[in-house]
């Protein structure tokens, strides 16, 4: 499985249900495909791990700890390529792309693909052997600063700051 392949699987998932329809579409592939998909989940997961989307989840949470960060980047993959690549490449896209309803964390959708393969194979879904980041990239600030978060993240700080 490539990339094109992997955000192709996460298409059209409704944000409510995004867990029940991966495992559904997971469930129709063979396992070594699974597997190469859990490889792309963990390479997009590492990718997201900075500094400036830390601080995006924070305004829009009310507060990130560092596993609620593990579970907003698992929400951002779910909402497929273009919310994760714009949201990349600008944290602050974030308050263009949602609603102030909306709700990105999805700890359950981290958990899918390792789910559906041990379901089939009766065995663990294979990892990678790098150890993950101990810290984000980027810069680290002070999200609890209004006035940084305002001048890194405008547009979210005004749509989800207090």
């Amino acid at each position: 499985m490539d990339k094109t392949a992997f955000w192709k699987l996460l298409d059209g998932l409704d944000t409510e249900d995004a867990a029940a329809e991966l495992a559904a579409r997971l469930e129709e592939l063979e396992p070594v495909e699974i597997a190469d998909f859990q490889r792309h989940f963990d390479e997009a997961h590492a990718r997201a791990y900075n500094w400036s989307l830390w601080g995006a989840a924070s305004l829009m949470e009310g507060g990130c700890s560092d596993d609620g960060f593990a579970d907003f980047r698992y929400g951002l993959i779910s909402r497929g390529q273009k919310v994760y690549d714009s949201a990349l490449a600008d944290p602050d896209s974030l308050a263009d792309l949602l609603d102030e309803e909306d709700f990105l964390s999805n700890e359950e959708f981290g958990y899918v693909a390792g789910q559906v393969y041990q379901s089939i194979t009766d065995e663990e879904i294979p990892h990678s052997d790098d150890p993950p980041a101990l810290e984000p990239s980027g810069e680290e600030w002070d999200f609890d600063d209004m006035d940084l978060n305002a001048e890194k993240l405008p547009k979210l700080t005004a749509k989800f700051g207090d």
